[in-house]
Formats: structure tokens, sequence, C-alpha cells
């Protein structure tokens, strides 16, 4: 399992300056076929300036183990915004 890509992806308006919330779709290759999921995410700054990356419920169609296409999603997330890949408005 990979995590391809994230397009579509869209800021959602919010109040709070550290608080960042996206929803996107995701496109993630399985051993022989590639599906298109969509997802909802937050990406938060805390004090220490480390960012924390909160994954939504994933659609129930999602036939692959839940625990980690969670943990590469995150990782994929995280580096997007690492890299200043996230929109910012």
């Amino acid at each position: 399992m990979k995590v391809l890509e994230l397009h579509s992806i869209t800021k959602e308006d919010g109040y709070i300056y550290y608080i960042h919330h996206y929803k996107a779709m995701a496109k993630i290759e399985f051993l022989v076929s590639h599906i298109e999921i969509p997802i909802s995410f937050t990406v938060e700054m805390n004090p220490l300036g480390i960012r924390n990356v909160d994954l939504d419920p994933l659609p129930r169609n999602v036939d692959y183990p839940v625990i980690p296409l969670n943990k590469a999603l995150k990782e994929f997330i995280d580096i997007m915004a690492r890299d200043g890949k996230l929109p910012e408005t």
C-alpha cells in the first residue's frame, strides 16, 4: 500500500490561526489496484512548533486495514505540510 497523491485539496475556514482544516481526495495504490477516497484532516501546530496531523474517520468502503492506511496518510500529509504544499487560503 502506498499513498500516491492528494488532490483537490481545499481549506475550510477556521477561526484559530494555528489549526487548519482541509478536505481532499487521496489516491492510494494497493497491490494491483488504485482507489480514490475522500478524506478530511486537521493540521495543528502546537506552541513548541511540533506539527500534529489528525485524520477524520475513513469511508467504510475501503477494503484495507485502517491502522496502516491512517499511518501512511498522516505521514504523507505531514510531509506535504512541512514542504509547504498545502493551501494557505
